[in-house]
């Protein structure tokens, strides 16, 4: 079974600090913070745990955030086995040492395997829009 939830972006202003930068005006510019999508997926990994609704937790991730959950899971039920795949796109923070040596077992997702996955672009909203997706994905 696949549930989906979604996760929330928060709307801050940001100062650029770029010293080079000659843009005379304001230099703040709105960014969107991801929140609360290693929180979700925390509480279900433990929920899904205690609920004995599997014996194997794929996670793919990078974030350490996840630690504490791995942990939980690995202490509390010890016949689970969970198992890591991290996005390895960048060769130090690709790494993510404590996040792999938290799991059973941890892999490199090849980043060739992502794009065959991504939906179409553009993608119909389904109200009559489009959605685009970034040119640096």
């Amino acid at each position: 079974m696949v549930e989906i939830v979604l996760g929330n972006f928060k709307k801050k202003s940001v100062r650029c600090k770029l010293a080079a930068c000659t843009y005379a005006g304001p230099r703040l510019f709105d960014a969107y913070e991801e929140k609360r999508t290693d929180v979700n997926i925390a509480v279900f990994m433990l929920d899904d745990a205690y609920r004995d609704r599997c014996d194997n937790f794929v996670l793919v991730s990078g974030d350490s955030d996840l630690v504490p959950p791995i942990k939980m899971i690995r202490h509390r039920f010890p016949s689970k086995q969970v198992i890591v795949y991290v996005p390895a796109q960048h060769p130090t923070r690709g790494h993510a040492v404590e996040l792999r040596s938290s799991a059973h077992a941890s892999r490199n997702l090849p980043q060739n395997l992502l794009k065959p996955c991504q939906f179409a672009n553009p993608l119909p909203d389904g109200s009559g829009g489009l959605l685009a997706k970034p040119a640096t994905w």
